[in-house]
């Protein structure tokens, strides 16, 4: 069933892209790009006021210390980034893929270039979101980044539990949410190696905390740094 799901997404996302070149889209909404900078926390990125010290840590991953080295994301989750983001997962403007990965390797230069990385993993998300959406756009934007920047694409874990809506709950409750979401797959080779977990947009960080998690406590991996095109 994943694999006609996987050709049906292969298909739709091909046909856009033609269709994008014969009849060109409108233009896109003049709505502002918000760059993610310092100051913000070295951990989390989550933003300081200004006049602090970027590379202090927020309160947050002080009191609750992360599974992963550092996170960074390109852009701040509003305007045309927000607009492109959800049109892509939710409204199937496949056609805007290569927008999203251009921010994701800009994001990528821009923090992430000296890090010295072995692989990429994508965030898995579950089979039945899998065949709702027909496609998992962190995969997408991993497959892209290994290729652009020769590193190895690891799709390392799967997601065997589906979780509630996340969108209210704060980073401790989200974590115990997602006890045993994640499993590692067989067959990958991950001990010490520093690996670059990927994900399109970052909130609390509790995904990709237990996604590390997995990755070094099972996997033996040696460090886990997170990129995401955007944070919330």
């Amino acid at each position: 069933m994943d694999i006609l799901v996987k050709f049906l997404w292969e298909m739709a996302k091909g046909t856009q892209s033609f269709l994008a070149l014969v009849y060109p889209p409108a233009e896109l909404p003049d709505l502002p790009i918000v760059s993610l900078d310092p100051p913000f926390c070295f951990c989390c990125s989550k933003p300081f006021q200004q006049g602090l010290v970027y590379s202090h840590y927020c309160n947050n991953c002080i009191a609750y210390p992360r599974a992963f080295l550092f996170a960074r994301s390109g852009f701040v989750f509003c305007g045309l980034v927000r607009k492109v983001i959800h049109w892509v997962k939710y409204d199937q403007k496949y056609h805007l893929i290569p927008l999203l990965e251009e921010w994701l390797e800009k994001a990528y230069r821009k923090y992430i270039g000296g890090w010295p990385c072995h692989g990429v993993v994508p965030i898995p998300i579950h089979p039945i979101q899998f065949r709702q959406r027909g496609f998992n756009i962190a995969e997408e934007l991993a497959q892209f980044l290994s290729k652009h920047q020769k590193l190895a694409y690891l799709p390392a874990l799967k997601r065997i539990k589906p979780t509630e809506q996340q969108s209210a709950l704060t980073f401790m409750e989200r974590t115990l949410n997602l006890k045993g979401a994640f499993k590692l797959k067989r067959g990958f080779d991950l001990k010490g190696k520093n690996l670059l977990i990927i994900d399109d947009i970052i909130t609390t960080t509790a995904t990709v905390h237990e996604c590390a998690v997995m990755l070094k406590n099972w996997g033996g991996a040696k460090e886990i740094a997170v990129l995401t095109i955007a944070r919330s």
